[in-house]
């Protein structure tokens, strides 16, 4: 009788082990491994974390760096994100405008306690154009209102499913998780032109060698594609840990991942980093 009861106490010890391991991996680690989600996006690693990339565009002797993006995740005491991008360029538009155009672009984004977005903001000061957003979570749809050039636009709306990215600055990509080839995600884009949302696809293909800062990367190239059947594509190359080196964007701007100053002062005009 007492060994039978020593045996119950084992069984049922373990049962509750297992399914307490169950019940961790299937809340609390296997989203963080989900890209395209806040979740995966906000992990303990970057509760307070920053990334930056020199902008390049095609000049006269070739990928000349025009401007940079910066993103800063901050984690709050009440237990909420912010996830702030800048980003400031300079680019000469041949036979468009007779002076370089410039963007200043501010995106806020405030993430909940439980990994959904609660607002977003777009600031845009440019050349052409001057635009200004709010963006809410409203029965499941991300529904964006504001002006451009002093005109109301919208209010649009994308459907945004519980806990899905909406992405900040030029780049869909604000930071991935460990990656696999054949992983397949969307992301929703807010075009800071129009304050229009919009949905583009991103899938993992393969790797490919790449050579940051004096050192070769074994990557993982992801293809973004955009428009009707997806005729717009756009091709990033990420490290297997989710770190995003280099990406070629839909409106044609090369990013490049940079070291971060001392200080995270703002970087300096010249090219830093090769973007070829």
């Amino acid at each position: 009788m007492q060994r039978r009861l020593v045996i119950v106490v084992v069984v049922g010890f373990w049962a509750v082990m297992m399914a307490t391991l169950v019940r961790r991996w299937l809340l609390d680690v296997r989203p963080e491994f989900e890209p395209g989600t806040y979740r995966s996006v906000l992990t303990r690693e970057r509760r307070n974390y920053q990334w930056r990339k020199g902008i390049y565009f095609p000049g006269k002797k070739g990928l000349e760096r025009v401007g940079y993006t910066q993103t800063v995740f901050h984690y709050r005491d009440n237990a909420r994100y912010s996830i702030h991008n800048v980003t400031k360029a300079r680019v000469a538009l041949p036979g468009i405008f007779d002076a370089p155009v410039a963007f200043d672009l501010d995106v806020t984004a405030t993430i909940t306690s439980d990994y959904r977005l609660e607002r977003l903001s777009v600031q845009l000061d440019s050349t052409p154009l001057k635009a200004s957003g709010q963006g809410r979570l409203v029965d499941g749809n991300l529904v964006v209102r504001g002006t451009v050039n002093g005109q109301e636009q919208g209010p649009f709306e994308l459907p945004l499913p519980k806990g899905e990215v909406a992405a900040q600055g030029f780049s869909p990509l604000l930071a991935l998780p460990p990656l696999k080839a054949g992983m397949k995600w969307s992301a929703a884009v807010v075009d800071p032109f129009t304050l229009r949302p919009s949905r583009v696809e991103l899938e993992v293909l393969r790797h490919e060698p790449l050579i940051w800062d004096g050192r070769r990367y074994n990557t993982f190239l992801i293809v973004i594609r955009s428009g009707p059947g997806g005729l717009l594509s756009a091709r990033a190359w990420v490290t297997p840990e989710g770190d995003v080196l280099k990406e070629q964007t839909l409106l044609g701007l090369t990013l490049v991942k940079e070291r971060i100053p001392e200080g995270g002062e703002t970087a300096k005009d010249e090219p830093s980093g090769n973007g070829n």
